[in-house]
C-alpha cells in the first residue's frame, strides 16, 4: 500500500523465535511478511543464509523466485557490525572494513537496497569495551557502496535520535566527497514515553513487583498525555510506601544500567518536530514495537504522531515492521510473532491513512 511514497515492510528480526526454534524457515518468515500484507522485507543474513558469507547462484536463482511468488521485495541486509565475533579478539578496523565490503558486496547480490549499519555513537558506548562501526571505517566503505549502489543505514536508535549531533560525523564524509550512499535510519524507540507492557512482564520475570512496574507505568503515561517531561526525581517518594525487593530496588535505581536493556523513565521522548524537519534526510525507519494494547495501538509510543511528522515532513521510504516484544514476553509464555506483525501492519496503514 502507498501512501506519501511510504511504503511499509518487515523486518524478519521480528521472527527471531519462530525462526530460530524451527517453527518457521526463511522462506515461512518471508510468507509471513507478505501476509501481514508487506511489501517490503528486512533480512539477516548471518542467521538465515545459507553458507553465508558466501551466497550462491542456486540461492539466488531461489531467492528471486521467493520474491515472485509472494510479490515482495528485499529492502534491506543487516549488518551488526560485530567486532566481537571471535570470543578471543576484537576484529580490526580493517577487518571491520572488510566485512562491511561484504555486505555491500552481499546486498547488492541479493539486491537490497540498504544495509543497515549499527554505528559506534550509540551502542557502542553502552557495551564498552566493545565498539562497532566507527565514522573512519564508514567513510572508507563511501566508494564501496557507491560502486555496489547500495546505501548504508545508520540505525539511529535509542538512547540517542535522528537529531542527535553525534550522527554528523557519519554523513558528513558523504556531503565532503560528494558520494551520498550513507544516512539516517530512524528506529522509533527514540520515541518510546512509557514502559512497554512486554518490559513490565520481561522485569516481572526477573523478580520485580507488577504493582511496582504498573505505578511506574502509569506516571510516565500521565505525564506523556499531560504535556510534560516526565520526571522520576517527582514521584520517587511514591514507592516509599511500597514493599519493595531487592529487583524493585535495584530497577528504581537507574544507576543499575546492566540490570535492565534500557532505562526508560529517566530518557526524554525523541521530538516531533525534528522528526518533521529531518524527515527528508531520513532513507529508512525501523517501526520497532514490543506490543499491542487492545485498541490496536502500539502501546509504549505515539504512532499517529510519529507518522504524521514523517508524512508532514515529506518521508519516502520503507517503514518496517521490527517486533522486539517477543524476547521478553516468550520468557514466560509464547507470543504469536506472525499475529503481531499483522496487526503492527494494519496499525501502521491506518496512520498512513489518516490526515490527522
Amino acid at each position: 500500500m502507498k501512501s506519501n511514497n511510504i511504503k511499509l515492510g518487515v523486518s524478519l528480526y521480528s521472527y527471531q523465535d519462530n525462526y530460530y526454534f524451527g517453527k518457521h524457515d526463511l522462506e515461512g518468515c518471508i510468507a509471513a511478511a507478505a501476509g501481514s500484507g508487506a511489501e517490503g522485507f528486512e533480512i539477516f543474513g548471518d542467521a538465515m543464509i545459507p553458507d553465508w558469507p558466501y551466497i550462491s547462484d542456486s540461492f539466488v536463482d531461489w531467492w528471486q523466485g521467493i520474491q515472485e511468488r509472494y510479490q515482495i521485495q528485499p529492502v534491506c541486509l543487516d549488518h551488526f557490525s560485530d567486532r566481537a565475533m571471535w570470543h578471543n579478539k576484537q576484529l580490526s578496523d580493517d577487518e571491520m572494513y572488510e566485512r562491511g565490503v561484504m555486505y555491500l558486496k552481499a546486498a547488492q547480490k541479493l539486491g537490497c537496497k540498504y544495509i543497515r549499519l549499527l554505528h559506534d555513537a550509540h551502542i557502542g558506548t553502552q557495551i564498552s569495551p566493545y565498539k562497532l562501526t566507527t565514522p573512519e571505517i564508514a567513510e572508507r566503505l563511501l566508494p564501496i557502496a557507491q560502486e555496489c549502489d547500495v546505501i548504508m543505514a545508520i540505525e539511529c536508535h535509542s538512547p540517542t535520535s535522528i537529531e542527535d549531533p553525534v550522527q554528523q560525523a557519519y554523513l558528513e564524509p558523504a556531503d565532503r566527497l560528494g558520494i551520498p550512499y550513507i544516512g539516517l535510519q530512524a528506529d522509533f524507540s527514540s520515541y518510546e514515553f512509557c514502559m512497554s507492557t512486554a518490559d513490565i512482564e520481561l522485569c516481572i520475570h526477573y523478580g520485580c513487583t507488577r504493582e511496582v512496574l504498573e505505578h511506574l507505568r502509569e506516571k510516565q503515561r500521565k505525564a506523556y498525555f499531560s504535556g510534560k517531561e516526565f520526571s522520576f526525581d517527582e514521584i520517587k517518594g511514591d514507592f516509599e510506601g511500597m514493599l519493595l525487593n531487592e529487583h524493585d530496588k535495584k530497577y528504581l535505581d537507574y544507576s543499575e544500567l546492566a540490570y535492565h536493556e534500557s532505562v526508560k523513565f529517566v530518557k526524554t521522548v525523541g521530538s516531533y518536530d525534528k522528526l518533521k524537519e529531518y524527515a527528508p534526510k531520513i532513507i529508512y525507519c525501523h517501526g520497532k514495537f514490543y506490543d499491542i494494547d487492545k485498541d490496536g495501538q502500539v502501546d509504549n509510543m505515539d504512532y499517529p504522531r510519529i507518522f504524521k511528522a514523517l508524512k508532514e515532513g515529506g518521508y519516502h521510504g520503507f517503514i518496517c515492521s521490527e517486533f522486539e516484544g517477543n524476547r521478553r514476553l516468550n520468557l514466560d509464555h509464547w507470543c504469536d510473532e506472525i499475529e503481531y506483525v499483522r496487526k503492527h501492519q494494519k496499525l501502521m496503514r491506518n496512520c498512513l491513512k489518516c490526515d490527522k
